[in-house]
């Protein structure tokens, strides 16, 4: 539990400062870190299955995908349609020359992780790139810094809440063959929490409460869904943990997989309500 809290008094304010340092460059190149290493976990653990996935292929696509969402999906150089038809020309041709080829397990393994990883983290770039500046507490910051640490920071409050009430009252199992030790309980506190920093994060920036409330919810659901899709990836290779990259919380993966899911669907909800949001 204290190397849990100390990860994240070194991490937290590192987050901060690489969101809101030289327009967010540098949290593309830390998310860049955070991904390249996360797929890291996940071929590695895949390679358990007897599958064989392309990991340079896969580690450049994730890359790049980061580098394709600047500007909202709309970056110069660099763009999605690209970055697929390179991975897919790239893998295949490079499959044709092993020894035991197995293309539809092995690309097909090495696909799933760059999307899944690659391709979920990158909405965080996208948020970073919306436009323009909110004022909270009298001081200019920009909006897609602010929505960054919002979505990231709902989440964690959902996690955590859920974590220490679950652990601490937790009597009803949530999904006993997925995750054993996530409870009702837990989920029930992880949503108020969502709820709670949703409303404190936003209204500090004007956010209308309704759609506040409704995102925290949305949030903290959704969260809890990429944590067990990813449970059921670890069940499925045969792990308790991808990694050990972040003590106390095991790998990156395991740190990220609510987060991966909320993303998403945070930036595609902003993008359609957001002059209802922020009116």
């Amino acid at each position: 539990m204290l190397i849990r809290f100390i990860s994240g008094l070194v991490g937290i304010p590192l987050l901060i400062a690489l969101v809101f340092l030289k327009e967010g460059y540098p949290f593309v190149l830390g998310l860049g870190l955070i991904s390249v290493i996360g797929l890291y976990e996940f071929y590695s653990g895949i390679r358990k299955t007897g599958a064989e996935p392309q990991e340079w292929v896969g580690l450049v696509s994730a890359f790049l995908f980061l580098f394709a969402a600047r500007d909202e999906f709309k970056a110069h150089g660099v763009n999605i349609p690209a970055v697929l038809t390179l991975f897919v020309i790239a893998s295949l041709s490079i499959e044709l020359l092993q020894r035991s080829r197995s293309p539809i397990k092995n690309l097909g393994s090495t696909f799933l992780g760059v999307v899944y990883v690659g391709w979920l983290f990158s909405y965080l770039v996208a948020i970073n790139s919306i436009k323009g500046y909110f004022h909270p507490f009298g001081h200019a910051v920009r909006c897609g810094a602010w929505l960054v640490l919002y979505v990231m920071f709902t989440v964690w409050a959902s996690d955590t809440c859920a974590f220490l009430i679950g652990r601490k009252w937790g009597k009803h199992k949530l999904a006993p063959t997925l995750s054993p030790f996530k409870s009702w309980e837990g989920f029930c506190a992880g949503l108020i929490a969502a709820t709670g920093m949703s409303v404190l994060m936003g209204s500090a920036v004007g956010a209308r409460w309704e759609h506040l409330v409704f995102m925290g919810l949305g949030i903290g659901t959704v969260g809890v869904i990429g944590d067990l899709a990813e449970s059921a990836i670890k069940r499925d290779i045969g792990l308790k943990d991808f990694g050990s990259a972040l003590p106390g919380h095991g790998g990156i993966l395991d740190r990220f997989d609510g987060l991966l899911f909320a993303a998403p669907l945070f930036y595609y909800y902003i993008k359609l309500f957001y002059p209802y949001i922020f009116p």
